[in-house]
C-alpha cells in the first residue's frame, strides 16, 4: 500500500516574522496555504479510488488542509481528526523566531534540531521522543491493516511529527539526519509504500506533483 504524508500549507503571509508555532498555537492557512492545499489535491486525483483513510491533526492548519485536499481531489473517504498527528508542543520555543531563540542562547540546540533531529532536553518540548515514534508507528499499522497492494492513506500533520515516520525504514532517520533532509517544506509531501511487512521510501520533500511519479 501507499501512504502519503502531507506538510500543512503556509501560515504566515508573505514578509511576516516566522515564529515556531507548535501544539499550543493553532493557526489557519494562509491563502497561499489554501492554494498549496488544493495542490494537494489536484495531485492526489489520480488515486482518489484507492484511498482509504484520510487522517489530520486537529490544529487548524492540518485539519484544513486535509480538507480542502480532499475535496479538491473528490476522495469519498472522510477526513478523520487523529490527536496523534498532532504537531510538537515546542516548550520555551513556542511563539519566538528562530533569531530570538538563537539570541537566548538556544543556537546549538536551535542547530542540532533543524539538521541532526537532535530532541533539545532542556527547551521545555513535550512529549517525548518516543512517544512520537510509537504514534507514527500505531498510525501506519492501522492504515496497512487489512489493505491490499492498491490501497492508499492520506496523513496530513506538521513538520516536528512527519520527520519521525522515516523511523518506519530501518536506518532512515539517521541517514537524513546525517545529510541534512529531515525537514518537510510547508504544503510539500512524502510517500511511504509497503512491500510485504517492510516500508521504504519513495518521496521525501517533495512537491505534489511529484506523486505522479509514483503511481502504480
Amino acid at each position: 500500500m501507499l501512504l502519503v504524508l502531507a506538510r500543512h500549507g503556509n501560515t504566515f503571509e508573505a514578509g511576516e516574522k516566522p515564529v515556531w508555532v507548535g501544539a499550543r498555537t493553532d493557526l489557519p492557512l494562509t491563502e497561499k496555504g489554501r492554494e498549496q492545499a488544493a495542490a494537494l489535491g489536484e495531485a492526489l486525483k489520480p488515486f482518489a479510488s484507492r484511498i482509504r483513510r484520510i487522517a489530520a491533526g486537529p490544529l487548524a492548519r492540518t485539519r484544513e488542509h486535509a480538507e480542502i485536499a480532499a475535496a479538491t481531489a473528490g476522495l469519498s473517504a472522510p477526513v478523520d481528526i487523529d490527536d496523534r498527528l498532532r504537531e510538537i508542543d515546542y516548550g520555551d520555543w513556542e511563539g519566538k523566531s528562530s533569531e530570538e531563540i538563537e539570541a537566548a542562547g538556544g543556537a546549538a540546540a536551535l542547530a542540532a534540531w533543524n539538521e541532526r533531529g537532535v530532541w533539545p532536553i532542556s527547551a521545555g518540548w513535550l512529549p517525548c521522543t518516543y512517544a512520537i515514534d510509537a504514534r507514527a508507528s500505531a498510525l501506519a499499522g492501522e492504515a496497512a491493516r487489512d489493505a491490499t497492494t492498491e490501497d492508499a492513506a492520506l496523513f496530513v500533520t506538521s513538520n516536528g511529527v512527519l520527520r519521525y515516520f522515516l523511523k518506519l525504514v530501518p536506518g532512515a532517520f539517521e541517514a537524513a539526519a546525517a545529510d541534512g533532509t529531515l525537514k518537510v517544506g510547508t504544503g510539500h509531501v512524502c510517500a511511504l509504500w509497503l512491500d510485504g511487512d517492510a516500508w521504504r521510501i519513495v518521496l521525501w520533500n517533495a512537491k505534489p506533483g511529484e506523486l505522479a511519479s509514483v503511481a502504480h
